[in-house]
């Protein structure tokens, strides 16, 4: 008790000197006060709902915003409702968006004559206005900011929001939500999301419990797949298949096994390989369909066996150049012949119908078996040889 009366008075000492010296040392670093740090709501924009104009409702929320993927007066009325009113418009591309708000103010939607959107070339630079908006931490500066663009421009702020940028930009989006603004998510063309970026946004909005809606509206998934003939019932999208040939072919199989129709997205300059490598795995006698330019002037779809469609559109190369527009790309299911709905066929007899009706080689009518079928080739050849001897 007596060594613990005589340290406590000398930790004591030690402590009050270690302080002075830290105050001491502190007053060389002192920053000058913020003016902003006096504004009764600056720390208001680090709470959960930020209360900071009475004008704001409680809570802002995000709207997942299609567009036209073709033809204009494919806009819906909500669709328009929220270009014109939201707060905020996170664009893929702010040159893309400024355009439709300006065509949907100017055009009359009853004229017949069609107005296809977006436009071939986009003219002018991209106006970001996030650095004028959202940069800062001060969340009040946003809300004068969308209040003066909305009664100069007719409309909210618009900031970029690709895959480049997302990752930085959410937060300040979430933030001005909690903050009761609204934020519009819109894409060049068609849902965001579907091979579009978007998708963290969404997921981060959830996680930090802000509202999320999403408007239907054009996609040109569900356009081809409907237009295809092809079963509906389930569907497998792939998007756009990788650049590199051997992780194309390794989706073409999983496509392939997923045994239901299948809907990928292809460029003009690449469909040619795209569909040979389809022909590859599927087999040159199934069923795809090709739309080009879907809801536009110029829309068309090839259909037919995949070495049809390849012919087809090489035939357009040779007259233009080369293939024109949007492409989505339709494969048929691939029926294996483990599945149950399947038919019984006289083995002999459908070799023998093909080998006289069908005007072709017997390595063409092999492989047509094999794909009927899903016999090997050696059990085929047995069977075309048996149906000449019988035949002759």
């Amino acid at each position: 008790m007596r060594m613990f009366k005589l340290a406590a008075p000398f930790l004591r000492g030690r402590n009050f000197r270690k302080r002075n010296l830290y105050e001491s040392y502190k007053k060389g670093f002192e920053e000058e006060p913020s003016e902003h740090m006096q504004h009764k709501d600056f720390f208001h924009g680090y709470e959960d709902v930020i209360d900071v104009v009475p004008e704001l409702p409680m809570r802002g929320m995000l709207t997942v915003c299609p567009t036209p993927i073709g033809n204009l007066r494919d806009i819906t009325l909500r669709q328009y409702h929220t270009l014109k009113t939201a707060d905020i418009l996170a664009c893929e591309d702010t040159r893309v968006t400024g355009l439709l708000l300006n065509l949907l103010s100017q055009y009359n939607l009853n004229d017949p004559t069609e107005v296809e959107f977006p436009p071939k070339n986009i003219p002018g630079e991209e106006k970001d206005e996030y650095t004028f908006s959202l940069s800062g931490d001060f969340i009040e500066h946003t809300y004068q900011t969308v209040k003066k663009t909305k009664e100069d421009k007719g409309r909210g702020i618009m900031i970029s929001f690709n895959s480049y940028n997302q990752e930085g930009r959410t937060e300040k989006l979430i933030k001005a939500m909690k903050s009761g603004l609204t934020v519009a998510l819109v894409s060049d063309a068609g849902t965001p999301l579907i091979s579009d970026p978007g998708y963290y946004l969404v997921k981060e909005c959830i996680r930090a419990g802000v509202s999320v809606e999403s408007l239907p509206g054009p996609s040109a998934v569900i356009t081809a797949l409907v237009c295809s003939g092809f079963p509906t019932q389930n569907f497998y999208f792939q998007g756009f298949l990788s650049k590199t040939r051997s992780e194309k072919l390794e989706k073409l199989e999983k496509m392939k096994e997923s045994n239901c129709t299948s809907v990928i997205f292809e460029s003009s300059h690449r469909v040619i390989d795209t569909l040979l490598e389809i022909e590859q795995v599927f087999g040159e006698f199934h069923q795809v369909m090709v739309a080009r330019e879907l809801t536009k002037m110029h829309e068309v779809c090839y259909r037919g066996m995949a070495t049809n469609v390849i012919k087809d559109l090489q035939d357009e190369i040779k007259s233009k150049g080369k293939v024109f527009g949007e492409l989505t790309v339709v494969v048929a299911p691939h029926y294996s012949q483990n599945q149950k709905d399947t038919v019984e066929l006289d083995s002999l007899h459908l070799v023998k119908t093909l080998c006289t009706r069908v005007r072709s080689s017997e390595k063409n009518i092999t492989r047509l078996i094999e794909l009927i079928t899903g016999w090997r080739k050696n059990k085929i050849r047995s069977y075309i040889k048996a149906s000449k001897s019988d035949i002759s």
